[in-house]
């Protein structure tokens, strides 16, 4: 059931107005003094609330798997379920609202991570209240308002973390987004085996490559984090699957990207928590090392066999080349980004207009003098939105930090939620380092694939509240 905080005293009681036989579980078993008042939180959606009969905890919950299965294959069925997902919890909040009375308010449950909404929601809420004013205030505000339609895709943290508070259903979610990562991954390894030529490039179910890379980017930390028996050497395999499938895509910031997701999912390993639960004893390094070594031979093996050891050489070598036309236009990109940031400081030309605008800015040297985005979300986001829009979205990026390493330093690698905050924490480094060289934030997929992961700890966090009785960092 939802997140309802009830309202009672004992004059409702002696009335027979709201019962305890009637009341959740949750709220069974208390002692009522003279005119106290007390308040009860309901746990989470979990897998007691699956066992009953209620129809629209089932169809939640199905399209919730739907949703995260389809992140990185089909993004219509992934946003078609995830609005229907956000619609059937309103409902649910809403029956609540109406079964408790006018009293009863849903507001997140405290845990490590602090206040849910206060910490991600805000900032949230006031970069697309930035967005908005700068594309109200733009040369163009229809084209604004409509790039501005990504901002339906934060309905993902939402359901996110209505659904995912129990570790059980957690697990499930993870298992479902693990399902659709391999069917994507089998989708490229069996377009490389029947298309594969000079050039080309896996995009998999995806519509472009980059795109494709990045989620499976994304992918690795979470598959690497599952410790399920058995499922855990499957992930692992799937992991080395997908590493393999973004360096033969051939995308150099993706390569970046799990580089730098690899090593902060590694460090994470030995965050000891102050929980006790969280203490796991640490690794020998010895065998941790050996272990990461003998994952990137196998990877690179993989790779040098399917794609060649002179063309993954060659676009290796290509990132430290200044001649190379596209380091050279990234540059041009770079700098034709910061005379609209000197020019337009403050709210930016407006959400989607750099195609527009590029050519008649584009710097002299540059190589293409159309581009529709500047292969940078710091820039990019700078340029349309200003240097106010920019700290905003960097505080939606610090939020999403403190909130999984709170539960990671609370829980440690191991406790419960330590491992969805290592991973949440590697995505998030992996993104922004591919975000470097690619406006990534505008790819709905990565964004969705994104905003499921970094939600996973606060709803760990909120899993743990309700199982120690509240409380936050």
């Amino acid at each position: 059931m939802t997140s309802v905080q009830y309202h009672r005293t004992q004059s409702d009681l002696l009335h027979g107005r709201g019962a305890p036989e009637t009341w959740p579980a949750a709220c069974k078993g208390l002692s009522w003094g003279p005119n106290q008042e007390a308040t009860i939180r309901t746990a989470a959606l979990d897998d007691t609330d699956l066992q009953g009969k209620d129809p629209l905890d089932r169809a939640f919950l199905a399209l919730m798997m739907i949703w995260v299965f389809s992140i990185p294959l089909f993004i219509a069925v992934a946003e078609l379920a995830m609005w229907m997902a956000a619609a059937l919890w309103a409902v649910r909040w809403a029956r609540g609202e109406l079964r408790a009375g006018s009293s009863a308010v849903e507001i997140p449950e405290p845990g490590p991570a602090g206040d849910a909404f206060a910490l991600v929601g805000a900032p949230i809420i006031a970069f697309y209240g930035v967005s908005f004013l700068s594309a109200m205030l733009s040369r163009d505000p229809v084209e604004s308002l409509w790039d501005l339609r990504e901002v339906f895709l934060f309905a993902a943290p939402l359901v996110t973390y209505a659904a995912f508070r129990h570790p059980r259903l957690r697990r499930w979610g993870v298992y479902s987004f693990a399902a659709g990562i391999f069917v994507a991954v089998v989708w490229g390894y069996v377009q490389v085996a029947v298309v594969n030529g000079d050039g080309f490039r896996p995009s998999g179910p995806l519509s472009h490559y980059m795109t494709y890379a990045g989620v499976l980017m994304l992918a690795v930390p979470v598959l690497l984090a599952v410790r399920d028996k058995w499922r855990t050497v499957m992930m692992q395999i799937l992991a080395v699957l997908a590493l393999a499938m973004v360096g033969l895509t051939m995308t150099r910031s993706a390569w970046l990207g799990c580089a730098a997701a690899l090593l902060v999912f590694l460090a994470g390993r030995f965050v000891t928590g102050t929980a006790g639960s969280g203490r796991a004893r640490r690794p020998r390094l010895a065998v941790y090392g050996a272990t990461i070594v003998v994952g990137f031979i196998v990877i690179a093996l993989l790779l040098l066999a399917i794609a060649g050891h002179e063309a993954v050489v060659e676009r290796g070598a290509s990132i430290f080349d200044p001649a190379n036309a596209t380091n050279v236009d990234r540059l041009a990109m770079a700098a034709t980004g910061l005379r609209l940031i000197a020019t337009y400081p403050i709210l930016g030309i407006g959400p989607g207009l750099m195609a527009e605008v590029y050519p008649a800015w584009a710097v002299e040297w540059a190589v293409r003098q159309d581009n529709a985005h500047l292969h940078n979300n710091v820039l990019q986001i700078a340029a349309e939105r200003g240097m106010l829009g920019l700290t905003m979205w960097l505080w939606m990026m610090a939020a999403f930090f403190v909130g999984a390493w709170r539960v990671l330093r609370f829980s440690g690698s191991h406790g419960e939620g330590g491992p969805e905050a290592r991973a949440a924490l590697a995505a998030l480094a992996g993104f922004l380092v591919m975000g470097m060289f690619e406006y990534n934030f505008s790819d709905s997929e990565v964004l969705m694939a994104l905003l499921f992961i970094l939600t996973l700890p606060i709803a760990a966090s909120a899993g743990l509240a309700t199982k120690n009785g509240g409380g936050s960092a």
